[in-house]
């Protein structure tokens, strides 16, 4: 396949994936799917994969790298984003308390059931595939592969966007509002970061550390 076709192909692949991950996360968001949910993530991945396949990309360009990961580690501004993210989760908890008291963890702890679990062992091996399959499918693909379709901010912007509506569960409107108007900000900044590096490997470290600050602070500043 010529080089021409094999990008006219890549786009179509990601345009229809794009499209289907949508689809999958309002299905998931209205009926509370975890068909939907699980289609939503294995997708993500699948096409991924896919669409590096159908480009032949080397692993100097891929959106997952592990021979890459000190190198984009060590890229400019990378650490100092990562810590500014990690801090903000932080802020977020106390601001979360001053606003809503334990009603929005609560909340959260109820959508995200894996975190409310007192295993902590099966907390963080259940954190590493759930947090390496949506940076591979929300950053890796949707941003990634999504800039050959569009530019920066329009994927970065939707994939942010689908990001927290598939994190959607009932709950009181302001507390819901709260809860995905922060996902939201964190999809971007993952957006970020992976503009930065290219590597989506690089945007699990602040969603993974985001995820397990959140699980072991709470009972510090809630309890």
């Amino acid at each position: 396949m010529k080089t021409m076709d094999r990008n006219k192909t890549a786009v179509r692949i990601t345009v229809a994936g794009m499209a289907a991950m949508t689809v999958f996360t309002v299905l998931k968001a209205v009926f509370d799917s975890q068909p939907a949910a699980s289609a939503l993530i294995i997708s993500g991945i699948a096409l991924f994969f896919v669409v590096e396949a159908v480009m032949k990309t080397p692993d100097a360009e891929s959106g997952l790298s592990f021979r890459r990961f000190f190198p984009d580690l060590k890229k400019p501004g990378v650490i100092s984003l990562i810590v500014f993210m990690a801090a903000l989760t932080v802020a977020q908890l106390y601001l979360y308390k001053l606003l809503f008291g334990k009603e929005l963890v609560e909340h959260v702890l109820g959508r995200a059931k894996i975190m409310a679990s007192e295993n902590v062992a099966s907390v963080l091996l259940n954190q590493v595939f759930v947090v390496v399959g949506e940076e591979i499918g929300f950053r890796g693909f949707f941003v990634g592969k999504g800039m050959k379709v569009v530019s920066f901010w329009p994927a970065a912007l939707l994939s942010a966007a689908v990001f927290a509506a598939a994190h959607f569960a009932a709950g009181p409107a302001a507390v819901v509002a709260c809860d995905l108007g922060a996902i939201l900000i964190d999809g971007v900044l993952y957006a970020l970061l992976y503009r930065k590096t290219g590597n989506c490997l690089i945007s699990c470290i602040p969603h993974f550390a985001g995820n397990m600050l959140g699980y072991f602070l709470v009972p510090v500043i809630f309890g």
